[in-house]
Parts: structure tokens; C-alpha cells; sequence
């Protein structure tokens, strides 16, 4: 199958897309392979969906765009899940009981404890910070917006669009949780944690990829924009 164009897919792309059916096969070492790599990729087009409501980041070039959301859709992603995160079992409910993902399902999507028990434990850090809706929006927006990502060539404006969302985002603290002086640190404390979790996938990744076996099972959008990464 031939991968589809990234930055088509940026300029296509609606945000009110459906999430997809797995119609891959299971196989017997990681079954849930197929699935993930669907619910994964669903998750991407929906970072690209918000990306695109970003303030300022339409006029960005696409080369820009394109750097910003492969390097940092993994990120977004484990950010946007933690909306989805249960405290009391430790597991992701995708739209009801009949969808709830726990580690253990993970495992058999070829993922290990090295990168799965740091993801949990940032999941619960950030779980019982109990950010409004607002703050978790502009969290993921400051954290796409990072002018240090790979392939970013103008690092002046996306640090400048980085600094005005962090400035409404500390304003915001400020008036909705007057007693909550750290409550900004804790929360650029979570974008550097997950600069961690976004290494280790990536080496998680690269090996699954190398086996012929498992990255025919992984989806077009997936393997564009997590395959730069195992180049």
C-alpha cells in the first residue's frame, strides 16, 4: 500500500472524522497490534485537527507544521489520553466499558514495562493535578508549539506563539486557582517527562518496525509519521 502524502493529509484533513474499524488479521504474539495501530492513527488526525485551531499556526510554513506534529504527536496523543485515564483501575476507556485499554493490552501491541510504567506513572501525576479543561487544552498547545523539535526552521515565531499561550495559560492559574503557585511548574514539569516517554517509544517503535511481520500490520499514517523516526 502506498503511503499517503503527510502533507496532503494536513491540508485535507476534517476534524470531524470517524474512528475507524480494525480490518487487520490478529496474530498470535501481539494481537492487539491491529487495533492500537488504528486507534493510534484516529488519534493522529485529531492532533492535526487541533493543530490547525491552534492560534498562529495555519501561517506557519508547511515544512514547520509538518516538524511540529511528527515530532510531537506521540506526546499530544499520551496527553490527550490522560482525559480518558481511570485512577482506580489504571487503565484508558475509549467511549465505553466495551473499549478500556489496560496495560497488559498495550504489551500485546509490542510495547514493554520500560516504557509502559513511566507512562502510567506520568498519567496518574498528571491525573491528580485535576487541570480544568482550558489548562489541559493549552498544555497540549504549548506542548506542540516547542521551537527546539527536529526539522524546525523558524524557531523565533513558534517560540513567540509558545510564549503567548504560556502567558494565558499562567494568567488563566492565576485567577481560577489562586492557591495553586506551582501548579505552572508542575505542568512544564509534565512536557519534559514526556520528552522522555517520546524517546523511549521511539526506540519501542524502531524495533517493531524492523520486523517486516509487525509493521505490515501498523497503518499508512502511522508508519508516516513515526517512520522518520526509524530511519
Amino acid at each position: 500500500m502506498k503511503l499517503m502524502n503527510f502533507s496532503s493529509l494536513l491540508m485535507m484533513y476534517q476534524d470531524n472524522a470517524n474512528s475507524p474499524e480494525s480490518s487487520e488479521p490478529e496474530t498470535p504474539n501481539l494481537s492487539m497490534l491491529p487495533h492500537l495501530a488504528d486507534l493510534v492513527s484516529y488519534s493522529i488526525q485529531k492532533v492535526i485537527g487541533f493543530a490547525k485551531m491552534i492560534p498562529g499556526f495555519r501561517e506557519l510554513t508547511a515544512d514547520d507544521q509538518i516538524a511540529l506534529l511528527k515530532s510531537s504527536a506521540i506526546e499530544i496523543i499520551m496527553l490527550r489520553s490522560n482525559q480518558s485515564f481511570n485512577l482506580e483501575d489504571m487503565s484508558w476507556s475509549c467511549g465505553g466499558p466495551d473499549f478500556k485499554y489496560c496495560v497488559n493490552d498495550v504489551t500485546k501491541a509490542g510495547h514493554t514495562l520500560e516504557l509502559l510504567e513511566p507512562l502510567v506513572k506520568f498519567q496518574v501525576g498528571l491525573k491528580k493535578l485535576n487541570l480544568h479543561e482550558e489548562e489541559h487544552v493549552l498544555l497540549m498547545a504549548i506542548c506542540l508549539l516547542s521551537p527546539d523539535r527536529p526539522g524546525v526552521q523558524d524557531h523565533a515565531r513558534i517560540e513567540s506563539l509558545q510564549d503567548r499561550l504560556s502567558e494565558v495559560l499562567q494568567a488563566y492559574i492565576r485567577v481560577n486557582h489562586p492557591g495553586g503557585r506551582l501548579l505552572y511548574a508542575k505542568m512544564i514539569q509534565k512536557l519534559a517527562d514526556l520528552r522522555s516517554l517520546n524517546e523511549e517509544h521511539s526506540k519501542q517503535y524502531r524495533s517493531l518496525s524492523f520486523q517486516p511481520e509487525h509493521s505490515m500490520q501498523l497503518t499508512p499514517l502511522v508508519l508516516e509519521v513515526f517512520g522518520s523516526e526509524a530511519s
